[in-house]
């Protein structure tokens, strides 16, 4: 990442005006965080799109997503050796539409140290002390030093800025003292006497983004699908680690919107005692129709209520989402969840279910398997892989994933196919 990351500094030194809003020290060879923030002003933001859009493949880069709102444009990008990084573009520095910088001024104050350009001391102090202080958070104790610097360097000019934010109220200790709802009435009457038709342009922009990102799917959803014994958990925590650029989330089977169908039935006195014994997944004894039937519709409203209200919010807030094990894992193995009906009738259900983007299915030798875990007989696992089989044939979001090797070599896969699947669904939308 660090060659892209050279070439697209030497860009913006030459072609715009720009900030690091912090941890810059070792940009652009070195990263010290798991993303990087860069101030820029709006209207330099499509010749910056193109230029990604242009050059991330030249560099053996793919966009892995893209996210943008009022305030941010963040793309998320992994290179050739599977490295990720997150660009966070920021162009105004507000609150729900309300001013509390402007970047025009802050970037009037950047400085250069001879690799890329950085907020002097005041700056890199102001944006995250007013976003706690507006949100009724204290300033973090661990960025004292950065306050003390900054106030040091620049302290007239911090009370100077902080009493015309809040309409004469005071400095840095009025703005330790005041409450939230204060401080947010002061900033709204401040920025609208100062600014007001930047400031109705704000808010009106605000609520637009607001109101379709509510619509919007960002983020990403997978699901994991395979054996017992193929070696998902291992493969998933290596992905986690690799893709915790915005802390992925993870699900088991289903987002549990709704509890264990047996505790409601147990709490429901329709039985008598709960078997706990989760350690063996294919305990269960053979269901008829009808309770399957019933089962079937329960998981079938978790899995549909669970997405509108656990899952698309951290989609929308950019999160990554994993399931080990998804409705697909019914499909191919409906004995462990005790669903007793037809795979190809599963199947066709499975349209009714909200649908990750990457299903991938692990393949691995029957005979490894078995010697990692004999939950599973021979037959057992065979008849797994033809469901498998038959599901992946239909539909086009399901990926094979050979882990007979090192489990790096799994990850790797499916970092390949998610790179190149969304690049060529995300580069596209970047071009201004």
């Amino acid at each position: 990442m660090s060659t892209f990351l050279s070439v697209l500094f030497e860009f913006l030194n030459r072609e715009t005006e720009y900030a690091v809003l912090r941890n810059y020290d070792g940009l652009p060879r070195r990263i010290d965080s798991r993303d990087i923030d860069v101030l820029i002003q709006r209207n330099q933001l499509g010749a910056i799109c193109n230029w990604i859009t242009d050059n991330a493949e030249k560099q053996k880069s793919r966009v892995l997503y893209h996210y943008q709102d009022s305030q941010f444009l963040t793309i998320v990008l992994v290179d050739e050796n599977n490295g990720v990084c997150q660009l966070d573009f920021q162009y105004n520095f507000a609150w729900m539409g309300i001013d509390l910088l402007d970047e025009r001024d802050v970037l009037k104050c950047r400085k250069f140290n001879g690799h890329v350009y950085h907020l002097n001391a005041m700056y890199t102090f102001l944006p995250k002390y007013l976003y706690c202080r507006i949100l009724g958070a204290k300033y973090p104790e661990k960025y004292s030093s950065v306050q003390e610097a900054a106030v040091m360097e620049s302290g007239v000019e911090i009370d100077i800025l902080l009493r015309k934010l809040s309409l004469n109220g005071g400095g840095i200790d009025f703005w330790n003292r005041a409450g939230k709802w204060n401080l947010r009435f002061r900033c709204v009457i401040s920025s609208l006497w100062h600014h007001p038709w930047r400031a109705m342009c704000h808010a009106v922009n605000f609520l637009r983004f607001y109101i379709r990102n509510l619509f919007v799917q960002r983020g990403l959803i997978m699901s994991f699908t395979g054996p017992d014994g193929c070696g998902k958990t291992t493969v998933i925590d290596m992905l986690t680690e690799r893709l915790n650029v915005n802390p992925p989330l993870l699900f088991h089977f289903r987002p549990s919107v709704f509890p264990n169908l047996g505790e409601v039935g147990y709490k429901a006195g329709i039985k008598k005692s709960v078997d706990r014994n989760y350690s063996a997944p294919h305990r269960g004894k053979r269901h008829g129709k009808f309770n399957s039937l019933i089962r079937l519709g329960y998981y079938s409203l978790d899995y549909i209520c669970g997405y509108w209200f656990k899952i698309l919010p951290l989609r929308q807030r950019k999160h990554i989402v994993l399931f080990d094990r998804y409705f697909s894992d019914i499909i191919v193995d409906h004995e462990r969840s005790g669903i007793f009906l037809g795979h190809k009738f599963l199947t066709w259900w499975r349209l009714f279910i909200p649908a990750c983007q990457y299903n991938f299915f692990f393949r691995v030798a029957p005979d490894t398997i078995l010697s990692r875990k004999q939950e599973l007989s021979r037959e057992a696992i065979e008849r797994i892989y033809s469901r498998m089989e038959y599901l992946a044939s239909i539909d086009k979001h399901c990926f094979w994933i050979d882990n007979n090797g090192p489990p790096e070599d799994a990850v790797r896969q499916i970092l390949t196919i998610i790179a190149e699947h969304q690049h060529e669904k995300y580069a596209k939308f970047l071009q201004k």
